[in-house]
C-alpha cells in the first residue's frame, strides 16, 4: 500500500536548509576569525620583530654617536696639541734668532747712537734711542736696511732734545721688521 506522507516536508526542508546555512555560516564566521586572528598574531610578531630590531639599531646608533662624541673629541685634542707643537716649534726655530738679532743690531748701531728701549710685538721690533744728529739715525737707518736679521726700517718719530741748549742730540723711535730663520729660509727660496 502506498503510504502518505502527512509531515510538512516543506518546512522540514527549510529547517535542514536553515541549519545547513546556519552551520556554513558558522564555519565560515569561525574561518574569518581564525584567519583574522592568525593575520593579527603574525602581524604582532612582525612588529614584534621589527621593535626588536630597532631597538638594536637604537643601542648601536647610540655607541657610534659615543664613539663620533670622542673621535671628535680626540681631534680637537689633537688639534691642540698640533697647535702646542706648532708654537714650540717656531720658538725653538726663533731661539737663535733673536740672539742672532741682537748681535747684528750691536754690530751694526753707529757711533753717537744709543738704544734706551726696544719691545718686539709679534715680528715688529720698536726701538727707541738717542742719536747725536739725525746722521746718524739715517746711517742706523741705512744699516738696518742691508741686515740680515731685521728689515724695513721706519722711523715713527724724531725730536731734538732742547733746541736752546749746545746738546743737539735727537731722540728717536724706530720700527724695524724681525727676520726669523723661517722667513729667510722663505727668501732665499723665493
Amino acid at each position: 500500500m502506498k503510504q502518505i506522507n502527512l509531515l510538512p516536508w516543506r518546512e522540514a526542508r527549510r529547517k535542514g536548509q536553515q541549519r545547513r546555512f546556519a552551520l556554513f555560516a558558522a564555519g565560515w564566521t569561525v574561518s574569518a576569525a581564525a584567519i583574522v586572528l592568525g593575520g593579527y598574531l603574525y602581524v604582532a610578531d612582525l612588529i614584534g620583530v621589527q621593535q626588536t630590531r630597532n631597538d638594536f639599531l637604537q643601542k648601536e646608533i647610540a655607541a657610534l654617536d659615543k664613539s663620533i662624541a670622542s673621535i671628535k673629541e680626540l681631534k680637537k685634542e689633537k688639534q691642540q696639541l698640533m697647535a702646542r707643537m706648532e708654537v714650540i716649534g717656531e720658538l725653538q726655530s726663533s731661539r737663535t734668532a733673536i740672539v742672532h738679532m741682537l748681535d747684528e743690531l750691536a754690530r751694526l748701531i753707529p757711533g753717537g747712537v744709543y738704544f734706551t728701549a726696544m719691545k718686539q710685538r709679534g715680528t715688529v721690533l720698536e726701538i727707541e734711542g738717542v742719536a747725536q744728529s739725525n746722521a746718524n739715525v739715517s746711517d742706523l737707518m741705512r744699516y738696518l736696511d742691508g741686515a740680515k736679521w731685521v728689515g724695513n726700517p721706519r722711523l715713527e718719530v724724531i725730536e731734538s732734545k732742547d733746541k736752546r741748549s749746545s746738546d743737539r742730540s735727537s731722540r728717536f723711535v724706530l720700527r724695524v721688521n724681525h727676520i726669523t730663520a723661517h722667513d729667510e729660509n722663505k727668501v732665499e727660496a723665493g
